[in-house]
């Protein structure tokens, strides 16, 4: 009697701090938020996002025929030369500014390998920022639902504080009616206080999922507030078949797309280490003009002012430089053999991920089934049993042990359906139909 007693009032001081906690916290601003407005605020504000954004346009400037090496060079240059002499006592100046250009006639086609590798480069910065994408969607999916979840254990939870508080209520008037002892009353005082410090708790997870969903979505830290999710914690059930997803995995998978981007792009490097075994021929032309001045007399002066012009054309033939680009073909060779190497082990292992998320989706409904039959069975068991207890056919001990089997029945339905939830998104994020169905929302 006396443990019971010295355990009730531990539950009512712990319940005081932290209801006196919260008391003295700020009170955040609450507004709405359905997953489409999720998905939007977090594909405008996401920093992984943006990132890549600004990745995409390096891309885009690097990839210009300029860059490629195809127009030529310009140049103005202005020469100054200065001479004198002490012993006939005069000088002799000239200023001379020009105009110089050189060009690429033929370097065994790099410039158009440089244009159309850079394209590829474009391309592959592209699909990197749609595997971002894809993957901050899903993040903004899993982190709503998960806050969702635990906004679904907090009122299960409240349920069953508010059931704990009912029996409380009933078992104190039956004690002034003198059909139950103080230890009944005690015992379901501890109940109550036990399932409210437990919904406290599941009200503090819930603000740290909705934290988490802030980040998520981008949104500034003077701007966080706490949403209430208008979306239905619903699961997801759809009668997928292994091979159709295998083979849309295989042909719009945006991580393994990329991949034969950058296959491309070795191949490019090794169609440039081809071409430098080509002759080169550059041109060149320049225009300058002359302007001489005489100080003093006694130096010959033999230059005359005007316009002077050349136009030249050189051909190179490499013949040996240290075996420099036979080891860059080399090299580009095995990078090429090692980005095929990892195209096949990257579709080895998304095909294997799949089969293990099918297998897991197919499991998680039956988990799901069986956890709504025990939902259901713990709710009867539930009602009989506080029926029974106000008959006094059972005690508080067995009265208490359904309720929590009632709550443990709950939360592993709100699991099960989380969990499924889940796991077709990443079906989909994997057959690369996420931005289709949630981005465009």
């Amino acid at each position: 009697m006396k443990n019971i007693f010295i355990s009730a009032l531990l539950f009512l001081f712990t319940f005081s701090q932290v209801t006196a906690q919260e008391q003295e916290e700020v009170v955040a601003q609450t507004i709405t938020l359905s997953l489409a407005d999720a998905i939007a605020q977090g594909l405008e504000n996401n920093y992984s996002i943006r990132i890549e954004a600004q990745n995409v346009e390096i891309a885009k400037t690097n990839n210009t025929l300029e860059n490629a090496g195809l127009f030529p060079s310009l140049s103005v240059n202005t020469g100054w030369n200065h001479q004198w002499s002490q012993a006939l006592g005069s000088s002799l100046g000239s200023i001379t500014p020009d105009v110089k250009t050189q060009f690429t006639i033929f370097n065994g086609f790099q410039v158009w390998i440089n244009k159309a590798q850079l394209e590829e480069l474009q391309h592959f910065s592209e699909g990197n920022a749609q595997i971002v994408i894809e993957n901050t969607i899903k993040d903004i999916i899993v982190g709503y639902y998960e806050a969702l979840l635990e906004q679904n254990r907090l009122e299960v939870a409240q349920r069953l504080a508010q059931l704990s508080q009912e029996r409380y209520d009933y078992t104190n008037s039956q004690k002034e009616l003198g059909q139950k002892v103080t230890y009944d009353v005690l015992q379901a005082k501890v109940a109550w206080f036990e399932d409210r410090k437990t919904a406290l708790e599941q009200k503090n997870i819930l603000q740290v999922k909705l934290r988490e969903l802030n980040f998520i979505m981008g949104v500034p830290e003077a701007e966080q507030v706490f949403y209430n999710l208008t979306e239905d914690f619903e699961a997801v059930e759809k009668d997928y078949i292994l091979q159709d997803l295998i083979e849309r995995l295989n042909a719009d998978n945006s991580t393994l797309k990329n991949q034969y981007v950058n296959q491309i792009i070795k191949q490019k490097d090794i169609e440039l280490a081809k071409a430098a075994f080509m002759p080169q021929v550059t041109g060149n032309a320049s225009i300058n003009y002359t302007d001489q001045y005489v100080v003093g007399s006694g130096i010959p002066n033999f230059m005359v002012d005007g316009i002077n012009g050349s136009v030249g054309v050189t051909l190179s033939l490499p013949i040996y430089m240290g075996g420099s680009r036979r080891r860059a073909k080399q090299i580009a060779t095995i990078n090429k053999q090692i980005a095929d190497i990892e195209t096949a082990q990257m579709s080895h292992s998304l095909n294997n991920q799949m089969m293990q998320v099918y297998d897991t989706y197919v499991l998680q409904r039956e988990i799901l089934d069986l956890a709504e039959e025990q939902v259901a069975t713990a709710q009867l068991n539930l009602d009989m049993s506080t029926e029974r207890y106000r008959n006094g056919q059972i005690n508080s001990f067995n009265l208490r042990d359904v309720q929590i089997q009632y709550l443990n029945a709950q939360n592993s339905r709100l699991s099960a359906i989380f969990n499924l939830i889940a796991t077709n998104t990443e079906i989909v994020r994997l057959t690369g139909g996420i931005v289709d169905a949630y981005g465009n929302q």
